[in-house]
């Protein structure tokens, strides 16, 4: 089995309608025998992503297509956090994201404490968006992992994935992050050419996923960020690695259905 928690409704160059996207995603699924996918929705309504009620609408009756919930800063408020409630109380979303680096918005932020809260309360994962953007390296200062230590020590309980894994400063990713085991990463878009490139090689990623497993095999979860992401590429990825058959296993479905509680 293989579950992708990392990929987007969306399009690159040439515009699609989300309902043609959303079938070409099921053909690449099926070509990647990927099993299930998480969807993750922009947070703000547009013509190239899409978003949370768009992601609803178009996932409703797919049973292998999950999602996560998704909100601006400025949109946290008693009528939104009731609404992400109810999704959470359905099971409709099994998470939520947050965009900092996208958004000049960091994780500490204190007006995000109540949906943080919600999270742990239903035990969904908190999923941060984490690295540079080519066009702007500013950004990571905002997504920073050590901000993101200070979420996980405020809350303990809460589950945390990180997303990306602070392409292209792998290593202090890496070090700063060690003991904290609400702590989580995804692999999307670490086997894209160029963020390999930018993050010392493929040596250096391989080396930094597989420590990372050896230091906690529950952590590491298996992710595309398609349709920017290559599915087989990242599929490779991890089956190159030197780790053991049920360390696979544990990477492509096992934590996935752990964390997302599927």
């Amino acid at each position: 089995m293989i579950i992708d928690s990392h990929i987007h409704i969306s399009f690159l160059r040439k515009k699609k309608n989300f309902s043609q996207v959303r079938d070409n995603l099921l053909l690449n699924m099926r070509k990647n025998r990927i099993d299930y996918s998480i969807v993750i929705p922009d947070n703000i309504a547009n013509s190239q992503c899409a978003d949370l009620e768009t992601v609803m609408s178009l996932i409703k009756s797919e049973l292998n297509l999950y999602m996560v919930g998704t909100l601006r800063v400025s949109q946290v408020n008693k009528v939104n956090l009731l609404k992400i409630e109810k999704l959470f109380q359905k099971k409709i979303i099994r998470g939520f994201k947050i965009f900092p680096g996208h958004d000049p918005v960091y994780p500490t932020d204190k007006r995000w404490c109540s949906m943080y809260k919600l999270c742990v309360k239903y035990n969904f994962p908190l999923i941060i968006h984490t690295g540079i953007n080519v066009d702007n390296r500013r950004c990571a200062k905002y997504n920073d992992p050590k901000h993101i230590i200070k979420v996980a020590e405020k809350y303990p309980k809460l589950k945390i994935i990180i997303a990306h894994y602070f392409w292209p400063k792998l290593d202090y990713c890496f070090s700063i992050t060690n003991g904290f085991d609400n702590i989580y990463f995804d692999t999307s878009a670490l086997a894209d050419p160029e963020v390999i490139r930018m993050s010392g090689g493929i040596k250096k990623m391989k080396e930094v996923l597989t420590k990372t497993i050896k230091r906690r095999v529950k952590s590491v979860l298996f992710g595309t960020d398609w349709p920017i992401g290559n599915v087989k590429k990242h599929i490779n990825l991890i089956n190159s690695l030197r780790i053991t058959e049920e360390e696979k296993h544990k990477v492509f479905y096992k934590n996935a259905l752990y964390l997302f509680n599927l």
